[in-house]
């Protein structure tokens, strides 16, 4: 590559009146130079007396990596050996922004959001792996895509990583670069067109709607018999809920009988709700936390701490084996639960807050079935398709009601469940 030299001698005279003027306008120059550097290894040579025919000190600064070169130049020595200072302090003061760097003030952002810290922790380990520690302005479309597939063919502990893995890499890393963007920390987003390798296995197993019934009253017969094992499965396929989220509830979270539920959200701050669960396995999970204290776990409160999720494969794969069906594992019981509601007319929105996610993309990727997304907007179309205007809704009927009968109505449907 040849040298790349850039003067600003034979630039136009447009001088500053004033040496503090003069100054200024060096200072923002060599600011704009030093920002096409790639490293901080710059070089700062002379002052150079003036050159025959010439009557102006020169100051140069060279950049090895890039092989840049700016030249600045005095009317005096004095001057130009200001001028060298002054370039030494911008070497150290303009650094690039390098991706490590940038990704401690994102993950310092993300740990906001996220309810745990180490969800943070292995979201910068997945990008640190993907991404070298160079500036960020250096990474362009060829070179994000060349370490993209490097990310394809790294073997993890499990192997050659599997295509959903490195999907999220490249989703997490495109999300990084664009909070770059957003603080102007970037320029472009190499990562923007680099497209995913591979086909995703996406969404869970779910189980055929005989065998769901089938486990569904295996695990209402155990739960009453007393395993709670059985109790947070059902819990968990009534509410759609995390397994982590199941082993994380304390007893103050149970409320109304039951009925109500305070789910602490263990993935994003986002995935903090409240949900109503089905009243007979509110009943059940009340009679479970009778008498106990308000801090305790609801779940393996024998346990000094809360357990991994395997805790709950352990014993779903027990009772599908004792119902006679093919195993699956916990987040299947949460697709189930996005299906049937779907199915069932609710909103892609509420179901999608129900499982604690910030919007439906997700929960249509992994756990909602295709069909079940149709057959529910088939449902809705019929409803309002087929709904008589001129019938009062529920509320409205109820608002023509005197007061105590109104009340006394109210009390009984609620004890109706």
């Amino acid at each position: 590559m040849a040298h790349r030299t850039e003067s600003l001698a034979d630039s136009p005279p447009q001088k500053p009146r004033t040496y503090r003027a003069r100054m200024r306008r060096d200072r923002k120059q060599i600011a704009a130079w030093l920002k096409l550097c790639d490293d901080t290894a710059v070089q700062v040579y002379g002052p150079y007396p003036p050159s025959k025919g010439r009557s102006r000190w020169r100051v140069q600064c060279y950049d090895p990596t890039t092989r840049r070169k700016r030249s600045l130049t005095a009317p005096s020595r004095a001057e130009a050996l200001a001028l060298k200072a002054l370039l030494a302090r911008e070497v150290i003061r303009v650094k690039p922004v390098t991706v490590h760097g940038a990704l401690a003030a994102y993950l310092d952002h993300k740990r906001t959001i996220f309810a745990k810290p180490r969800f943070a922790d292995e979201l910068g380990e997945r990008l640190r792996n993907m991404a070298p520690d160079v500036p960020v302005h250096s990474i362009d479309a060829d070179q994000a895509e060349a370490l993209y597939f490097a990310q394809t063919q790294r073997v993890g502990k499990f192997g050659v990583l599997k295509a959903a893995t490195h999907h999220a890499s490249l989703r997490a890393m495109k999300e990084f670069w664009r909070w770059l963007l957003k603080r102007k920390l970037a320029t472009h987003n190499p990562w923007e067109h680099v497209e995913p390798i591979g086909r995703v296995n996406t969404g869970k197993k779910q189980p055929k709607e005989t065998d769901a019934k089938k486990l569904d009253g295996l695990l209402f017969a155990r739960a009453q018999a007393g395993e709670e094992g059985a109790l947070a499965l059902l819990v968990q396929m009534y509410l759609g809920l995390r397994p982590s989220e199941v082993l994380a509830l304390t007893v103050d979270c149970v409320g109304e009988a039951g009925r109500r539920v305070a789910v602490p959200g263990t993935k994003t701050r986002n995935a903090k709700r409240q949900l109503e669960l089905y009243a007979e396995v509110g009943e059940l999970l009340a009679k479970h936390c009778d008498g106990r204290s308000s801090t305790q776990r609801v779940f393996a409160a024998n346990l000094l701490k809360q357990p991994a999720p395997n805790w709950m494969y352990k014993r779903l794969h027990k009772y599908c084996d004792d119902a006679g069906i093919e195993r699956i594992c916990p987040h299947a019981l949460r697709g189930l639960h996005s299906s049937l509601a779907l199915t069932a007319g609710a909103t892609t929105q509420d179901v999608a807050r129900a499982l604690g996610h910030a919007s439906f993309s997700t929960t249509q990727r992994h756990y909602a079935s295709p069909e079940s997304v149709i057959n529910g907007r088939s449902a809705r179309l019929i409803q309002r398709l087929h709904t008589d205007e001129q019938t009062p809704n529920l509320e409205a009927a109820l608002a023509t009601l005197p007061v105590e009968l109104r009340a006394r109505f109210l009390a009984v449907m609620g004890k109706k469940g």
